[in-house]
């Protein structure tokens, strides 16, 4: 490990970086756009490119806890710009983005999802 990767970790563990979701969510929301219509997929789902990350998404929106995902898995839904962009946003380091962002993606998929469908309800 280098001194500068040291430090940049020793930071995020000093401020909890990687444990503290304020506005994290609220970041990754704005990503995404708005909720979509319930007869339309939601920003997820269109953004999955094969099966297995549809198939994916679509766990993650129907557990009440999903489980944290991959870092392929991230790379497979996001754009190595987008994932610069959500660091440099958060104040993140790149590892500690990584790192968020592969929790909160499952449980803002869910969120997401129960969004879309109580919006549409009300409707």
């Amino acid at each position: 490990m280098t001194e500068s990767n040291f430090f940049t970790r020793a930071g995020d563990f000093l401020t909890g970086a990687t444990g503290d979701q304020s506005g994290l969510i609220t970041v990754l929301n704005e990503m995404l756009g708005p909720i979509t219509r319930k007869d339309q997929p939601t920003r997820l789902e269109t953004r999955s490119r094969t099966p297995d990350v549809f198939d994916a998404v679509s766990q993650w929106q129907e557990r009440d806890n999903p489980a944290p995902t991959t870092e392929s898995m991230i790379h497979a839904l996001f754009s190595p710009e987008e994932i610069r962009k959500f660091s440099e946003e958060t104040g993140l380091s790149s590892p500690a983005a990584m790192e968020i962002l592969k929790v909160i993606v499952p449980l803002c998929a869910r969120d997401r999802k129960k969004r879309q469908l109580r919006a549409s309800d009300i409707a």
